[in-house]
């Protein structure tokens, strides 16, 4: 971690959602995020609403979103009217960069390779980027 191997402390803080009266109230828990630089980071990205919420609230406390971070892009259709994927669209509404982990593609290699699942598994996940994919 940055704090045992560099002496570096990185707070940090998560959307709840919904904002609660008790306890440490409001919607953002964790560490203060007021004029701070944030990295957003979220497992997939979908339509991108999450991270777009995430961004406005973080712009409203004077945060600084400087990028995403996300598990598994899926690289998925944002919508028929916008033909870029859901990462594609948020970097660009958003003007930040959205670095995944790993692509859809990455994951169909993988299980390409892979002796440890069964092809269903491929079929499955080449069918619904055939359905979704950009």
């Amino acid at each position: 971690s940055l704090y045992s191997d560099y002496n570096v402390d990185v707070g940090f803080a998560y959307n709840r959602k919904e904002a609660k009266d008790h306890g440490e109230g409001g919607v953002l828990v964790g560490a203060s995020m007021v004029n701070k630089r944030i990295l957003i980071v979220d497992d997939v990205i979908t339509a991108g609403t999450a991270i777009r919420e995430s961004f406005d609230m973080l712009k409203k406390i004077n945060a600084v979103p400087v990028g995403v971070s996300i598990a598994l892009d899926r690289a998925e259709k944002r919508s028929l009217d916008d033909p870029v994927s859901a990462v594609q669209a948020v970097a660009r509404d958003l003007e930040i960069p959205v670095i995944s982990i790993v692509s859809l593609p990455q994951l169909q290699s993988f299980l390409r390779k892979s002796p440890d699942y069964e092809d269903e598994v491929l079929a499955s996940v080449s069918d619904y980027r055939k359905q979704y994919g950009v």
